[in-house]
């Protein structure tokens, strides 16, 4: 009886994955994945060289990966293995307490090189007269290290790349650390799905930001404070897929726009906000805030504004709900993404008569950041 019940799931399981990979092939391949967040690989081209070589069996192992029937949720269903094992990590995200996914932060390798690009574009910038602020910002690995899981404290070594960096930069340096741990108090600082921080904690380090520049911040109630989505998946859970996962809400502090002339790049594209509300009805809510991340440059002109200051600001996605609260204060601000902006920073400081720059990223992806790499 045994032996045939074992016989039966055998014949089960050959018969269950022999119709996966007939799905697989019968069914229409898929370009993109709204669960992982990502583009999947596509049928690779047959040639002999690529035979000869192996990259075609690598390539086609890669496809039936990618486009395998079910992958989703058989994703899911290891992702659950893995809970219930217990597992410290799963493929780089620690499954916390508290429904906390937050990214692992991996041995930083670039720090030495990213201190020398910071030195010598402020060395530039300052001799032209500009007045450089650097702001790091720490993420949830570094602010909520009691939902981690046994071991995971250990291995975080944020603030030691902060304090490495700050100490030897020339910029004016704000260490929102402290004005996080304030705020943890009484707002959640991160999304529990996604890498980036909530719009509270970038309004909070925006009070941070004015106070070292000496400019008044602008109160709360000056803005439109509002959930525009209360169902977001971020990043990190396009990675774990853990099941029964709560939703994340997304907030915006809005004001009208009416004084602002918004052009992004050089206007090729015709988007005219800081917000775009197409983005809330996709997978990817966090691109509301500047219309992704993908933009060359944004320039953002405040009519009401008379004080001769124009800011650059030259980032990572952290600073895309950042920004808002900005162009209250310059009469020009310059978002420049220098992972595309191939004419320098020092050139577009010198085209715009920039008087002030600000560098923000955050510290999980500082060291890999291809933005950075791109900054001279």
């Amino acid at each position: 009886m045994r032996e045939r019940l074992k016989l039966m799931l055998a014949a089960f399981a050959i018969l269950f994955f022999a119709a996966c990979g007939i799905l697989t092939l019968v069914l229409p391949d898929k370009d993109f994945s709204e669960d992982e967040n990502r583009v999947l690989k596509q049928k690779p081209e047959l040639t002999l060289k690529k035979v000869v070589k192996s990259d075609f069996q690598t390539e086609l192992e890669e496809y039936f990966s990618d486009q395998v029937a079910f992958r989703t949720d058989f994703m899911k269903v290891y992702a659950a293995t893995q809970i219930v094992e217990r597992r410290t990590d799963y493929n780089g995200v620690y499954v916390c307490d508290d429904d906390w996914l937050i990214e692992v932060f991996e041995e930083p390798r670039n720090t030495e090189r990213n201190i020398e690009r910071f030195t010598n574009i402020e060395t530039k910038l300052s001799d032209m007269g500009v007045d450089c602020t650097l702001m790091l910002v720490p993420t949830a690995i570094t602010l909520y290290p009691e939902v981690l899981p046994a071991g995971a404290k250990e291995n975080n070594k944020q603030l030691e790349v902060m304090e490495q960096v700050y100490s030897q930069s020339k910029m004016r340096n704000i260490n929102v650390l402290d004005t996080l741990k304030d705020t943890k108090e009484s707002t959640q600082l991160y999304y529990k799905t996604d890498h980036h921080w909530t719009t509270d904690a970038a309004y909070a380090c925006y009070v941070k930001y004015c106070d070292e520049l000496g400019f008044t911040a602008q109160e709360k109630d000056a803005f439109d404070i509002k959930v525009v989505s209360d169902h977001f998946y971020g990043t990190i859970y396009s990675k774990a897929l853990t099941p029964f996962q709560p939703y994340d809400k997304v907030k915006a502090y809005k004001q009208s726009e009416e004084n602002l002339e918004i052009v992004y790049d050089d206007g090729k594209d015709d988007h005219k906000s800081l917000y775009s509300e197409e983005w809330l009805s996709k997978k990817d809510k966090y691109s509301y805030f500047l219309d992704t991340n993908n933009h060359l440059k944004i320039e953002v002109t405040n009519k009401n504004v008379n004080n001769g200051r124009v800011l650059l600001v030259v980032k990572d996605s952290y600073a895309n709900c950042f920004v808002p609260f900005l162009v209250n204060h310059f009469e020009k601000v310059i978002i420049l993404n220098t992972r595309y902006y191939r004419s320098g920073v020092a050139k577009a400081a010198e085209q715009y008569g920039v008087t002030d720059a600000l560098f923000l990223f955050n510290l999980n992806t500082f060291d890999t950041e291809s933005a950075i790499a791109g900054i001279y």
